[in-house]
């Protein structure tokens, strides 16, 4: 689908020319990450190697033995155990700057590795897209205490529940508020907020873009993490949700400063998502959610 900028792009979606045209992108990009993963099997030491998640212990350490990433832009953690299945994602400069990390949800054995990941790389905040329970089974071990005023060990570092609140307008979304207390580091306190969206079921999308909507404005508005610290973002596997969210909060991002974007802002942001992780915007919906939300929020602006 051609236009010459994105926003022509938005208004012809209605049509049926365009969802076939949105579905025959999303199908050729299933096709190219099936390729990358085939690539990675038979070449091993490859561009798209996966073969670090692999390697003793570390295979112990991924929710899912398909959903894995790439050894290339892999998140090392300090130390002789450096593994986590985490992602570095970074979108061409001319979308945005914002900085992300993809994980998984937590397992009970990896939540301490989580917080280090948290702590090492300086993160301000962290967007959840799961519950940790769906359809009777556990999709993220709860990482955060079950309290405010709780506190959770988790190996050297301490972590503070301060607060949980449900956003007024969207109760959907639970805002927690969170200290960390390093012990290497024990007068350096770090405030962490968690926007955990409980809204959004696994492979599906939302009945609502206003949700989405709203966590972004509060990611970008209310906590205002600087554009040199990444993000957290994760679901269950760190793909699905998590790339959807990815691909809407930078196309947002990338409108606010070029309203004119030339081309297919959705397709660009998806296509590179693909190349940092495997099954990032894993189902058509998701896909298309993307546009839906973008639409939604570019008209109501008019």
């Amino acid at each position: 689908m051609t236009s010459d900028s994105f926003l022509q792009l938005l208004d012809a979606l209605p049509t049926r020319e365009s969802r076939e045209s949105l579905a025959a992108t999303f199908s050729e990009e299933v096709r190219s990450d099936r390729g990358r993963m085939r690539q990675a099997l038979e070449q091993p030491d490859g561009e798209f190697s996966l073969s670090d998640s692999q390697l003793g212990r570390n295979y112990d350490l991924n929710r899912y033995s398909d959903m894995l990433p790439y050894n290339h832009n892999r998140v090392r953690l300090a130390g002789k155990h450096d593994y986590i299945n985490a992602s570095h994602i970074a979108l061409p400069a001319h979308i945005t700057a914002n900085r992300y990390i993809a994980t998984q949800g937590p397992l009970p054995h990896s939540i301490g590795d989580f917080w280090r990941m948290v702590w090492e790389q300086r993160v301000p905040a962290i967007v959840m897209l799961a519950r940790t329970c769906e359809a009777g089974r556990r999709k993220c071990e709860p990482y955060w205490p079950p309290a405010a005023g709780a506190t959770l060990d988790a190996g050297d570092i301490a972590v503070l529940l301060q607060s949980e609140l449900p956003l007024d307008d969207h109760p959907e979304v639970v805002v927690r508020r969170i200290e960390l207390r390093h012990a290497a580091h024990p007068g350096l306190p770090r405030a962490v907020t968690q926007l955990h969206f409980v809204g959004w079921p696994d492979e599906r999308v939302p009945d609502s873009p206003l949700p989405v909507l709203r966590l972004i404005r509060e990611l970008r508005g209310s906590v205002a993490p600087p554009a040199d610290a990444p993000v957290v973002v994760h679901c269950s596997a760190g793909v699905g949700r998590t790339g959807t969210f990815i691909v809407i909060d930078a196309a947002m991002d990338c409108l606010a400063r070029a309203p004119d974007y030339p081309g297919d802002l959705v397709a660009h942001a998806f296509r590179s998502l693909r190349t940092q992780r495997t099954t990032m915007v894993q189902t058509l919906v998701q896909y298309q959610l993307c546009y839906q939300t973008i639409a939604f929020a570019v008209s109501s602006r008019k």
